[in-house]
């Protein structure tokens, strides 16, 4: 059986001319044949490069430098020139318009961006928004004032009020009612009253007083309750408080008309405030500052100074001062001294008070305790019917830092010492500046 022929017989020697196996021809390659297949093949029409030279390296000789370079063959000889393109003629037609829009760029995606640092507001916005704020405080304020307005309770009378005028008169009534007061509060008993002095039954006018506005100020007149006039529709003679007693038949209606006719003054706003409103108004403003140039009581209302110069007091205490008639004063004796003018010295007091009260509310700028004086004056404020939103803020405009002067009424004691009349010819001069 003949010899298989050995695969190895023909290799070359190794020595000479390594081998190795090519995977994709599955043979193996000499040396000489991988170098072969490495090299590129010359273009078509190139002449073969010269044994042992580079074909992409060119040699400039020392005649030749400054020279262009001469053309490889198949690379950088031009074009041989061909004949011009035919020249087409242009079709008429109408003249070319605009191209077409440019298609916009797509948006590029927001870049996200950490919450802090912050960025910094833009101008305008800063402008507008310190433009905006102030409007929105003033329409709230005006909507919360409107609110409270709509809550005040209504008297019927404003066919009965006076129009028209060089100024304006203001028929301030402060009730004795307490039917708004609550037993357990602790200013309870300055409103209803102690075991010595229990309030009488019914409603009653305690405080009469007239403010007039004008161009050339303020003033204040207080009518003493205990004055003789004539009551507006029975004749009656009586004390000027009988005429606002609702258990006698009277009211509001017919006290303005008494001091219509029997005074003579012209009566253009009627207000009227309850004993528990007055005192919530002075706890609201946070007290009101009096000056006692002695210490003073009153067993009767509730009052005790204890030490003369300046006394904040609260609502329990502003209303025993107010409503104080048998005001007595620790002198330099040591001795009290009771007040021999009686209700003419209370009416004194009770406009050094006003003038106190209206220059605390109007002297002050806080909006929170604005709003409180607004929330108890809601609660117990009585107004006319003819007196609308606008002409309560023009009003409270005028009242703001208003300091009126105080005018005395010119009145005499009768014969039986309790009450009193009209002193003339000086109450007609008094009474013709509210006219």
């Amino acid at each position: 059986m003949p010899e298989s022929p050995n695969p190895f017989d023909d290799l070359p020697e190794q020595d000479a001319d390594p081998v190795e196996w090519d995977p994709q021809q599955r043979r193996f390659l000499s040396q000489s044949e991988r170098d072969a297949a490495a090299r590129p093949a010359p273009p078509t029409g190139a002449a073969p490069p010269e044994p042992g030279r580079d074909p992409r390296r060119y040699f400039v000789g020392a005649a030749a430098v400054g020279q262009a370079p001469p053309p490889r063959a198949g690379v950088d000889a031009p074009a041989p020139p061909g004949p011009p393109p035919p020249v087409v003629p242009a079709r008429p037609g109408p003249a070319p318009g605009p191209g077409p829009a440019p298609v916009p760029r797509p948006a590029t995606a927001p870049s996200r961006r950490g919450w802090w640092p912050p960025r910094r507001p833009k101008l305008k916005w800063i402008v507008l928004i310190c433009l905006l704020v102030p409007v929105l405080l003033i329409a709230a304020g005006l909507i919360y004032a409107d609110m409270k307005f709509r809550q005040i309770d209504r008297v019927p009378v404003g066919s009965l009020l006076n129009s028209g005028g060089s100024g304006t008169n203001i028929l301030i009534v402060g009730s004795d009612t307490r039917a708004n007061a609550d037993p357990n509060a602790p200013d309870a008993g300055g409103i209803l009253g102690n075991a010595t002095d229990q309030p009488t039954p019914g409603q009653r006018s305690d405080t009469i007083m007239i403010l007039r506005l004008d161009g050339s100020g303020a003033k204040m007149l207080s009518i003493p309750r205990d004055l003789i006039v004539k009551l507006a529709d029975t004749g009656e003679r009586t004390r000027i408080n009988a005429a606002y007693n609702i258990d006698l038949g009277g009211g509001p209606a017919r006290l303005i008309k008494t001091v219509q006719q029997s005074l003579g003054l012209p009566i253009n706003r009627y207000m009227e405030v309850d004993f528990v409103t007055f005192a919530g108004l002075v706890d609201a403003v946070g007290g009101v500052t009096i000056n006692f140039p002695y210490p003073a009581f009153d067993t009767n209302s509730g009052l005790d100074i204890k030490q003369a110069g300046d006394v904040k007091l609260n609502g329990e205490q502003a209303l025993a001062f107010v409503r104080s008639r048998h005001y007595t004063e620790i002198k330099e004796d040591g001795k009290p001294h009771e007040d021999p003018t009686a209700d003419l010295g209370r009416v004194m007091r009770q406009q050094t008070f006003m003038r106190a009260v209206m220059s605390k509310v109007a002297g002050s700028h806080n909006p929170i305790t604005l709003l409180r004086v607004g929330g108890e004056v809601s609660k117990g404020i009585r107004i006319d019917d003819k007196l609308g939103f606008f002409g309560a803020t023009r009003l409270a405009w005028d009242l703001k830092g208003l300091n009126p002067q105080s005018v005395p009424l010119p009145v005499a004691v009768n014969s039986d010492g309790a009450t009193l009349h009209l002193q003339q010819p000086a109450a007609d001069q008094v009474l013709a500046q509210f006219k």
